[in-house]
């Protein structure tokens, strides 16, 4: 388990940068704007998946963001994992930094306030389908400290609501760091776990 006191850290400068060691929920968009050369494959299979995700994706709404972006969208995959991303249908591809939410969070219930010194979050989130299904699940994480929402993972594999609760009764003080969403928007309800634990957890489930 993690010490608890760096889980709410943001990852460092190298491991942010080390596509070996990150694949977060938000590792789907990509650039071209670098100087380093791109395979004619994956060329290709940026086209193609464009030519897909355009096909599911309503007209972008851009927003702009609230404060540090410590966690951006990861944008340098390989053509395999663009394949991947085509299959999933990941929208808004290669747009999430223009996809974000501001969502206020007042409950009385103090817990997203106690655990994180915030009344808000600050949300990058796209949507994804599971091939041979049409309905979308929306990932979403805040960019500022690096919580994920959980729900749509657990939910896309079929889990029952409580199955988060429990995975946290089995990992002792993960629970302290992983703040409950009640009430507000309907979007953001649910667990919200620091990164590199939700990371963690994901790599067991799927």
């Amino acid at each position: 388990m993690l010490p608890l006191q760096s889980l709410l850290n943001p990852a460092s400068p190298d491991e942010r940068t080390d596509g070996s060691r990150q694949s977060s929920p938000a590792s789907i968009a990509i650039s071209t704007a670098d100087n380093t050369p791109i395979s004619r494959e994956r060329m290709d299979s940026q086209l193609a998946l464009r030519r897909t995700t355009s096909r599911n994706t309503a007209p972008l709404l851009k927003s702009r963001t609230q404060g540090p972006v410590k966690f951006p969208p990861f944008e340098s995959v390989d053509a395999e994992a663009i394949r991947e991303i085509a299959r999933f249908q990941i929208t808004p591809f290669g747009q999430i930094q223009q996809c974000c939410e501001h969502i206020p969070y007042n409950s009385t219930k103090r817990n997203f306030f106690e655990k994180t010194g915030r009344e808000s979050i600050e949300a990058f989130k796209y949507e994804f389908r599971v091939p041979g299904q049409q309905v979308p699940y929306k990932v979403m994480w805040d960019y500022n400290i690096g919580l994920v929402r959980m729900t749509p993972f657990f939910k896309c594999l079929g889990y029952p609501k409580t199955k988060p609760s429990q995975m946290l009764d089995k990992n002792l003080g993960l629970r302290e760091v992983s703040p409950s969403i009640t009430g507000g928007s309907v979007s953001a309800q649910g667990y919200w776990m620091p990164y590199r634990c939700a990371r963690a957890v994901l790599e067991r489930v799927v």
